[in-house]
């Protein structure tokens, strides 16, 4: 196991994603290893991966420890004006809260840490490290209603809870989760 101290955290982009697309599947393959969950096989997992890092904003912060042992990664990409993210969360949130712009919101899509590093604070080095840079305004995210405890940690790194949704057929519900950025560029959350 290694500390929070010892990560070394690199970026990438969308030009990056091919060079990182398998060690992102095999690191998801190990986290969702023996889950009977229908969107955790490796051939589900890499269409999400695909979709997001085709985004030409794809943004992506890969953590290795010492001895260069991948740790986790987390990813995502802002929302564009055509966005379909809030459509689905219920209760409907007002026009204002929903109209993208392309650079208001980034969607974190994904934040996965291995066995041996949880509770370790890898994790939200990881994703302090990925939001850090951004100029968005604000961060979200969708995460299992049923993972109370992840919500839970979510709150407390500042995500507030602004409605449910299932996004696509096959969705478990889901927590829509917003984070106001330290740095907006224009108006209000």
């Amino acid at each position: 196991m290694t500390t929070h101290t010892e990560l070394d955290l690199r970026h990438y982009g969308h030009g990056d994603a091919r060079s990182i697309r398998e060690l992102l599947l095999d690191i998801h393959d190990e986290v969702y290893a023996g889950s009977d969950d229908p969107l955790a096989g490796r051939d589900a997992f890499a269409r999400f991966v695909d979709h997001w890092s085709a985004n030409k904003s794809f943004a992506c912060v890969l953590a290795r420890d010492p001895e260069q042992r991948p740790v986790g990664y987390a990813y995502g990409a802002p929302l564009s004006p055509s966005t379909t993210w809030w459509t689905k969360v219920s209760p409907p949130l007002p026009a204002s809260f929903v109209t993208e712009t392309g650079t208001r919101t980034f969607a974190l899509s994904e934040l996965m840490i291995r066995m041996p590093w949880r509770g370790t604070g890898a994790a939200r080095r990881i994703h302090d490290e990925l939001l850090a840079s951004r100029g968005e305004q604000r961060a979200t995210l969708l995460v299992h209603k049923d993972h109370v405890k992840v919500v839970a940690l979510y709150e407390t790194w500042g995500y507030t809870l602004v409605g449910e949704a299932v996004p696509f057929e096959g969705a478990p519900q889901l927590c829509a989760m917003v984070l106001p950025l330290a740095h907006p560029q224009e108006g209000n959350m």
